[in-house]
Order: structure tokens, then C-alpha cells, then sequence
């Protein structure tokens, strides 16, 4: 099985979730290179930083869905062990949720490296 796009310009599904919820890999690396191109990347970064807010927002909707069938589990069906899974996971989804906030703070706050 080959794990290449397919001929026809189809990409796998679960390329396209990992496209469409994280962000990180649409932003370059400001710690390599020479100065100018530490400079030259976060503006770079900078001028993505719109798109932060956006990936901020399918985060904070996974959270919500995520909590929402934890309770959901806890409450309806008694169900504590997937509950408990359910409120684990939208804890993970939070925190990107936060570290996505804080990056996009981050580049709108600081102009300059």
C-alpha cells in the first residue's frame, strides 16, 4: 500500500483533517538560519497570524463537542470510564485551543523579533 496521493489529485481523508485543524505546519521556523531569516520568517508568521484565529475556532467547537459527550456519557447513559475519556480529550483540545490564542497574541503584540 502506497502512502502517495493518488493519481488523480484525490487526497486521503485523513490528510485533509490534518490540513484543515493544524495550523502549525503552515508557519516557518524562526529559530534556524541567519538573522535575516529569523527576521524574514516571523514577519512571515506575522502576516499568517489571522489564520490563527480561525484554527482557534475548530478547536474551541472539538472542545465544546468533546465536553458535550462527556456529559452526555455521565449523565444519559451512566457511563463514567468514556465520560472520563470524553473530558480528558477536550482538555487536550483546550490547551490547543490555548496555545493557539497565546501564538496569535504573540504575533499580533510583538511587531518585531
Amino acid at each position: 500500500m502506497s502512502h502517495q496521493p493518488q493519481a488523480h489529485g484525490v487526497e486521503p481523508i485523513w490528510r485533509l483533517c490534518y490540513r484543515y485543524l493544524w495550523p502549525f505546519q503552515y508557519f516557518r521556523d524562526v529559530t534556524r538560519g541567519s538573522r535575516m531569516e529569523c527576521q524574514q520568517n516571523y514577519r512571515y508568521n506575522r502576516s499568517m497570524r489571522a489564520y490563527l484565529l480561525g484554527f482557534a475556532a475548530k478547536w474551541s467547537v472539538l472542545t465544546l463537542l468533546w465536553v458535550a459527550a462527556g456529559g452526555f456519557l455521565d449523565q444519559a447513559a451512566q457511563l463514567v470510564i468514556p465520560a472520563a475519556c470524553c473530558f480528558m480529550t477536550a482538555t487536550w483540545t483546550l490547551s490547543v485551543v490555548v496555545l493557539l490564542m497565546v501564538s496569535w497574541i504573540w504575533l499580533e503584540r510583538f511587531p518585531e523579533l
